[in-house]
């Protein structure tokens, strides 16, 4: 595994930098009392790690294709690949976007540039640029192409499922024998000046609803909190920080490993995506029917819920998640829920769309290589609609964790579950 995520200098790179962070709760978010992930990273970082690369064509990268380039890097260090000497020419490279807005910046300065003063090679570059960086596939591309690779290569766009869909695409790809190893991106990126006037917008929405007498809605419970820090399942979370960057997870058959003599952190059994029955393509099902099918599915033949030892949440600091997450743990685990731990660590890096459902397996597959369960970041004074435990603090709890499931939501409660256990 390997990262390109806000750290306590600015990157968090290594699976080393990453549990650190997890393990204490740390939230690397905030910024002058902004609340908003930043990745600190350039071109200088992709060099080091790839010196083969040019200037003139890293110029032309976006930065959502550096933190991608940043975190391969690493998952193949990490993992013991060796991409130099032909180890993924033949490994699925897939990516995971959700959008962001970075693809609107490069039509944003094709429609800003004058054409009467443009000079050529500032065309030359625009419309290089677009074909690169103005694209879903715009991460997979340069990834691809810098291994020389022939074997799949795609991209899934769904959402803040995006990253847990494509894992469970390549362990089918896996399990079916099409390929032994898949490395599997997820990265986005957002603009900070969009989000800053977004949430004044939302400020506004409620101060008019305020006004007019009219109780708190769903819009309202989705809140983006710029100022505060995020804080889920606590009884005092603002709402959502959001945040930029890439996770890289390598995926690759038992066989393979063993081959090569690499040790895995854990091992992925399964994967669903279902969606909640509703006729809204922004509904919030607080009963969680989706979630319930995708777990319960994930499971099916494998394990039994009562071997389910921890859950790693979907909640991104909203309210919404408190009752809903309950009533999903609820209705999974019975007499258990209340003692389940369920936790969740987005508030470390900011809520950043593409990269979730890498960032759930890989804090819960060092958790399962630990027999450590990591606090939910931010989460100091438990909410009582939570009705699990949260594991609040800045430690980590000592317990065996023999399986564990990983959530995923997306607008209109599209549920992604993912089912991991001891390699």
């Amino acid at each position: 595994m390997g990262f390109a995520l806000p750290g306590p200098g600015g990157l968090c790179a290594t699976p080393a930098e990453f549990w650190e962070t997890i393990s204490t709760g740390a939230c690397h978010v905030e910024k002058d009392g902004v609340f908003f992930g930043q990745v600190r990273t350039d071109i200088a970082d992709v060099r080091e790690r790839y010196p083969e690369l040019p200037a003139k064509i890293l110029n032309l990268y976006s930065p959502v294709q550096l933190y991608g380039l940043i975190s391969m890097a690493e998952a193949c260090t990490d993992a013991g690949l060796d991409w130099r000497a032909g180890h993924l020419s033949e490994a699925a490279i897939l990516a995971a976007r959700d959008g962001g807005d970075c693809w609107s910046t490069q039509y944003a300065d094709i429609l800003n540039t004058d054409r009467n003063k443009a000079t050529r090679e500032e065309i030359n570059e625009l419309g290089t640029r677009l074909a690169l960086t103005g694209i879903p596939m715009d991460v997979a591309n340069v990834q691809v192409a810098l291994v020389a690779g022939t074997g799949p290569n795609f991209t899934v766009s769904n959402g803040c499922t995006s990253s847990a869909v494509l894992l469970g695409m390549a362990h089918r790809m896996i399990a079916a024998g099409e390929v032994d190893v898949a490395v599997v991106t997820g990265a986005d990126v957002f603009g900070l000046d969009f989000l800053q006037h977004y949430a004044d917008l939302l400020d506004r929405y409620a101060e008019l609803g305020e006004a007019a007498g009219e109780t708190v809605d769903a819009m309202e419970d989705a809140a983006l909190a710029m100022t505060e820090q995020m804080r889920p399942y606590d009884r005092n979370t603002p709402g959502s920080n959001m945040g930029n960057g890439s996770i890289t997870l390598v995926v690759e058959s038992r066989d393979h490993a063993e081959r090569r003599g690499a040790t895995p952190y854990a091992r992925m059994l399964s994967q669903r995506t279902r969606r909640s029955p509703q006729h809204s393509a922004f509904a919030i099902d607080r009963s969680g029917t989706g979630m319930v099918q995708a777990s319960r599915d994930a499971m099916a033949g494998l394990v039994e819920a009562d071997q389910i030892d921890y859950v790693n949440g979907g909640a991104e600091g909203d309210r919404v998640f408190h009752e809903t997450e309950s009533n999903i743990v609820g209705r999974l685990f019975g007499d258990r829920a209340s003692r389940m731990p369920v936790t969740v660590q987005e508030a470390c890096f900011g809520h950043n769309g593409g990269p979730l459902g890498n960032l759930g397996v890989a804090a819960s597959s060092l958790m399962i290589q630990r027999d450590e369960v990591c606090p939910t970041a931010g989460c100091l004074d438990p909410a009582d609609e939570c009705h699990f435990d949260p594991v609040p603090g800045t430690a980590t709890r000592p317990m065996r964790i023999d399986h564990a499931l990983s959530f995923n939501y997306t607008v209109g409660m599209v549920s992604s579950a993912i089912l991991l256990g001891k390699a």
